[in-house]
């Protein structure tokens, strides 16, 4: 009875000094994970580091430590983990992601990439005129690693007067730093908008370092019910603080029915603050051809897009217009996107 009751206090006593799986400590990974959910990078980073390179198949550390590169403007560092995932594992959506955000905040336009979204947006007029308003859905596909197309359908609604319009476009990346867009438009029955419309696009990337200059450059012809009109569009962006900024300015010439060019400009300024979270605003003054009759305008408009899941993000804009048609127009804009 001695004997049983010794080791049973002895079993007791080893069980009660073993950590139960409720108090074991948190792994490195473990730990480095929680540090960057809760905005400390620089901690993510050192904990990391060390992990991958003592289990350097350990995909989704290095996904975690791209994301952590990411945040301490390790641009590079970052990009060549999210490489180094997408090498072995070409489906990893966090990793195209991560990538992809790198590549938009340096001028890259991505194509890795499909989602499709839905907005709608509404306008409240002056003079108590009815308001304008817009409902449009569409997507982007990726058809190769250097080609997508682009599809969308609206419907809009001017002064009681209705028009449905579908467009259609490309964009081909024809060399490491070169892209063509082409784009159409055909609107059956057109009482404002373009009764068709088609354009093409050339973009350009001059640096090809962490803050890119990018130059580009629009044409399109649009045949609206009243006229024709021809639109040109040179294209300027700076990227600044490793892509996390930039800046866009643009100007535009625009040629209605048998007249001569009129000008107009714009600038907008972007902050990619981190995946799928990004501010603009801007300005923009000169003709507008929205109904096919030329108008001056003075615009401000400011927008953002959040994530709401891991696969979902919300648009929202507003813009202000003061037209030399006595006009003056307030939008407000919302919007879905669903990555895929």
């Amino acid at each position: 009875m001695k004997s049983a009751s010794l080791a049973t206090a002895l079993l007791i006593g080893v069980l009660t000094a073993a950590p139960s799986p409720a108090m074991a400590q948190p792994s490195p990974y473990e730990e480095a994970v929680a540090a960057r959910l809760a905005g400390d990078p620089g901690r993510a980073v050192e904990l990391l580091e060390p992990w991958v390179a003592a289990n350097p198949q350990d995909l989704d550390a290095r996904v975690q430590l791209g994301y952590a590169l990411l945040a301490v403007n390790e641009t590079d560092a970052a990009a060549a983990e999210f490489r180094f995932v997408l090498a072995g594992a070409p489906d990893y959506v966090d990793a195209a992601q991560g990538l992809a955000l790198i590549e938009q905040r340096r001028g890259v336009p991505t194509v890795r990439q499909g989602f499709f979204y839905v907005e709608g947006a509404i306008s409240d007029l002056s003079q108590g005129r009815e308001g304008w308003s817009e409902v449009a859905a569409g997507a982007l596909v990726p058809l190769s690693a250097t080609v997508s197309s682009n599809l969308r359908a609206t419907h809009y609604r001017r002064f009681g007067i209705e028009d449905a319009e579908l467009a259609i476009g490309a964009t081909v990346q024809a060399a490491a730093n070169s892209w063509f867009t082409f784009n159409g438009s055909i609107t059956p029955s057109a009482d404002f908008r373009p009764e068709w419309s088609a354009g093409v696009g050339v973009e350009q990337r001059l640096t090809n370092s962490a803050n890119p200059l990018v130059v580009g450059f629009d044409a399109s012809f649009q045949r609206f019910p009243v006229q024709d009109v021809l639109l040109l569009s040179p294209v300027v962006t700076q990227y600044f603080d490793d892509g996390r900024y930039s800046i866009t300015a643009r100007a535009n010439a625009i040629r209605a029915g048998g007249g001569s060019f009129r000008l107009g400009t714009s600038v907008r300024a972007d902050h990619y603050a981190r995946e799928r979270l990004r501010f603009f605003l801007g300005a923009a003054t000169g003709p507008d051809t929205d109904l096919g009759v030329v108008t001056n305008t003075t615009a401000l408009f400011a927008g953002t897009e959040f994530p709401l899941t891991r696969t979902i993000s919300m648009t929202a804009s507003a813009a202000h217009e003061w037209r030399d048609d006595d006009l003056d127009r307030t939008e407000g804009r919302l919007g879905l996107r669903f990555g895929f």
